[in-house]
């Protein structure tokens, strides 16, 4: 008995089909190159906007060596809340200063006799306990100026992305982010962090 043969048909791309892989086949290159790239992608050797190219800063961040935007080393800052119920609380006023070299002091001047000390004594008191140390320190005195003995830490700062970091004697190292005319002292604790602004004082 012959054998029956179920697949007699040859396929055979019909002829429309056919002139349609051809013109595809034929069209230039490019239109399938990468210069059809979706918004967002970048070419080698070009850069998009808000895009930094090696070499250039980013607004609001700090090349190494350079202070950080808004860092003032005249003057110095004081707490707010010096002379008022945080200050009664705490027993002090606080203040900080940034001198050359990446150096930070932290000034506490007991209260309420702080309240009748100067700008200007308390700039000096920053300037001869700097002159007394070359190393990071803890000193107490009256340095040749207060009527009270004062606390006065001096520690080495460094950058911490947008922030300046240093050693607090906390739990963890404090950051300072700073502001136009004041910073933000960020100590951390042990559930939350404390934020604790200060202004800037300018002083002649």
């Amino acid at each position: 008995m012959p054998r029956k043969n179920y697949c007699t048909e040859t396929f055979r791309p019909k002829p429309i089909l056919l002139g349609l892989v051809l013109l595809l086949a034929g069209l230039p290159g490019h239109a399938f190159s990468s210069d059809s790239a979706s918004p967002g992608d970048s070419t080698p050797g070009e850069s998009t906007p808000g895009e930094s190219t090696p070499g250039e800063s980013t607004p609001g961040e700090s090349t190494p060596g350079e202070s950080t935007p808004g860092e003032s080393l005249s003057g110095y800052y004081s707490r707010e809340g010096n002379g008022d119920s945080p200050a009664q609380a705490a027993g002090n006023n606080i203040y900080i200063r940034f001198f050359p070299e990446r150096w930070l002091a932290m000034l506490f001047l007991p209260y309420p006799y702080a309240e009748q000390v100067a700008s200007e004594t308390i700039n000096q008191v920053f300037d001869t306990a700097r002159a007394q140390t070359t190393s990071s320190a803890y000193l107490r005195g009256t340095f040749a100026t207060l009527k009270q003995r004062a606390t006065l830490q001096i520690e080495r700062y460094g950058y911490l992305e947008d922030r300046i970091i240093f050693e607090c004697g906390s739990l963890a190292p404090c950051t300072i982010r700073l502001g136009d005319g004041y910073l933000e002292l960020i100590k951390p604790g042990v559930i939350n962090e404390h934020i604790i602004r200060y202004r800037h004082i300018a002083v002649e």
